[in-house]
C-alpha cells in the first residue's frame, strides 16, 4: 500500500505541477500590462496549487489564531520544506529562502513561480539585496514570511532568531507578526520529527519519497495575536522569539495521531 501510495502521489504531483505551471505562465502573458493583476493571479494560482498538493499528500492544515492580511511581515519556526505548502494554503505570501532551494526538483519550481526571494546565507553582502526585495514586496502589498532560525529543525525547540533580515522592520518601524508550526503523522506512520521534519544530514530525495508514503500528515499553524515593532532589529528578534516560544508545540512529542 505504501508503494502504491508513493507512485500515485508522484504521478499526481507531477501532473498538477506541469498543468499549473503552464496555466500560471499563460495567465502572466495575458496580464503582461498589469502588475497588480499579475500579483493577484500569482496568489490565486499558488494557493490553488498548494491546496491541491496538500489534498494529494493527505496533508491537513489546522489554523489557530487569525492569519495576517497583506501587506505583512511574518516570522515562523522552520521544520520542513513542507512548511511552504502549509503556509501557502492559508495566506498569500512570498518566502525568503536559502539559495540552494532554487535548484531543487519540484520545490525549486514551486519557489521560483511563487516569487520566492533567495538568499545566499554564506555571503553577508547578499543581505542588503534581500532587504531591498522585502521592502519592495511589502510596498507592493505582498505578505513576506521569513524563517529567522535560518535552518530547519526536528521541532524539539526553537533556535535563536537571527536578526539581519529584520532590518527593514526596524528602519521603517513596521510591525512584525509571528507564527509557529508543528506536525503530526498517522498512528501507523513514523513520527513526524523523522518523517516530515527535514534536519541534520537527511538527504532531500530519500526523505521526500518517504514522506509521500505517509498515510496522513497534520500541520497546525498558530498565528500569534500580537505584533512587534521597534527600531532595533536584535530587540525585535528577541521579542518575537519570546512570543513564539510561548506558543511553540514540539513536534518531537507529537509522535502520532490517535
Amino acid at each position: 500500500m505504501r508503494t502504491i501510495r508513493l507512485y500515485y502521489r508522484l504521478l499526481g504531483l507531477g501532473l498538477i505541477t506541469i498543468f499549473d505551471f503552464l496555466l500560471f505562465h499563460f495567465g502572466n502573458a495575458i496580464l503582461f500590462w498589469g502588475r497588480s493583476e499579475r500579483r493577484c493571479w500569482r496568489n490565486f494560482m499558488v494557493s490553488a496549487w498548494a491546496k491541491t498538493l496538500a489534498k494529494i499528500m493527505n496533508l491537513k492544515v489546522h489554523v489557530k489564531g487569525r492569519p495576517p492580511q497583506p501587506p505583512f511581515f511574518l516570522v515562523s519556526n522552520h521544520l520542513s520544506y513542507l512548511d511552504v505548502i502549509a503556509y501557502f494554503t492559508q495566506v498569500h505570501c512570498i518566502f525568503v529562502a536559502t539559495a540552494e532551494l532554487a535548484d531543487w526538483p519540484f520545490f525549486g519550481l514551486l519557489a521560483k513561480s511563487a516569487n520566492t526571494m533567495f538568499i545566499d546565507r554564506t555571503n553577508k553582502k547578499d543581505i542588503p539585496r534581500v532587504i531591498g526585495l522585502i521592502e519592495q514586496a511589502i510596498h507592493d502589498s505582498d505578505g513576506v514570511i521569513v524563517f529567522p532560525e535560518s535552518t530547519s529543525t526536528k521541532g524539539d525547540a526553537l533556535l535563536p532568531f537571527k536578526s539581519p533580515l529584520l532590518e527593514y522592520a526596524a528602519e521603517k518601524n513596521f510591525p512584525v507578526s509571528y507564527a509557529t508550526i508543528h506536525y503530526r503523522t498517522g498512528e501507523t506512520d513514523p513520527p513526524a520529527y523523522l518523517a516530515v521534519c527535514w534536519w541534520g544530514d537527511m538527504t532531500f530525495g530519500g526523505h521526500f519519497l518517504d514522506l509521500l508514503k505517509l498515510s496522513k500528515i497534520e500541520a497546525t499553524i498558530t498565528f500569534g495575536s500580537a505584533t512587534v515593532k521597534g527600531d532595533d532589529r536584535k530587540t525585535i528578534a528577541q521579542e518575537l522569539w519570546n512570543l513564539a516560544n510561548e506558543q511553540f508545540v514540539p513536534t518531537v512529542e507529537a509522535v502520532g495521531l490517535g
